[in-house]
């Protein structure tokens, strides 16, 4: 889920989580909370929207749903695509050829192949630094995303300088084929470093259920 706000120079919200697979039981409802979160006191943070909208469609989606709504003081736009019987998958990535420069952008997505504008944001420094730990592991800002059964899964990595390193522009893909259990390796090859991606697959309750009492 992508969730986006009415457009400005930068209107995408990152989200950062679940923490674990949605599963759709019909109908399932979304809430959303945005909130300004105030300086000076603590705790008294600004309601600044809120919705609950349902969906009530229990079968699959070959393209991304959008659903637009109006609160009292924006609009919010919400992308996101049911798929068919899926596993979870939780995504890792880690540097583990040369450094990620303090003046490098990064951008971490991923989608599954069937799905090619359902594009799904792990992590953007923005402004920021690539946050990466002294293990060499990027802190993604979310790590589980869902993939249908016999289905891939498309890991991307972008590396954008700022400063005295304005240009460089470097970015790889890793693929991967849904496995129902077990993790899967890959590499991006961004030039100024690699970056070793790596998804551990499992099975979610409700599809496990299924199968084995099958």
């Amino acid at each position: 889920m992508i969730a986006k706000p009415s457009p400005k120079e930068d209107p995408w919200l990152m989200l950062n989580g679940p923490s674990r697979a949605l599963v759709l039981i019909d109908p399932i409802a979304f809430e959303v909370q945005l909130k300004v979160k105030s300086k000076t006191e603590p705790g008294k943070d600004e309601l600044l929207a809120f919705k609950v909208f349902s969906y009530y469609k229990a079968f699959h989606s070959d393209e991304v749903v959008f659903t637009r709504f109006t609160c009292k003081r924006c609009t919010l736009e919400f992308a996101y695509a049911p798929l068919l019987p899926s596993v979870e998958a939780t995504v890792t990535v880690q540097v583990i050829d040369g450094s990620w420069d303090d003046h490098v952008q990064g951008v971490v997505t991923c989608r599954t192949a069937s799905m090619e504008n359902g594009e799904m944001v792990l992590l953007a420094s923005r402004d920021g630094k690539m946050p990466v730990n002294s293990d060499g592991v990027i802190e993604l800002s979310r790590r589980v995303v869902s993939v249908e059964l016999r289905g891939q899964l498309l890991v991307s990595v972008l590396g954008r300088g700022t400063g005295d390193k304005k240009g460089l522009v470097a970015t790889d893909t890793a693929l991967f084929t849904q496995m129902n259990a077990g993790t899967s390796h890959g590499v991006c090859d961004l030039g100024f470093c690699k970056v070793q991606v790596t998804v551990a697959w499992s099975f979610l309750s409700t599809l496990a259920d299924m199968l084995f009492s099958a």
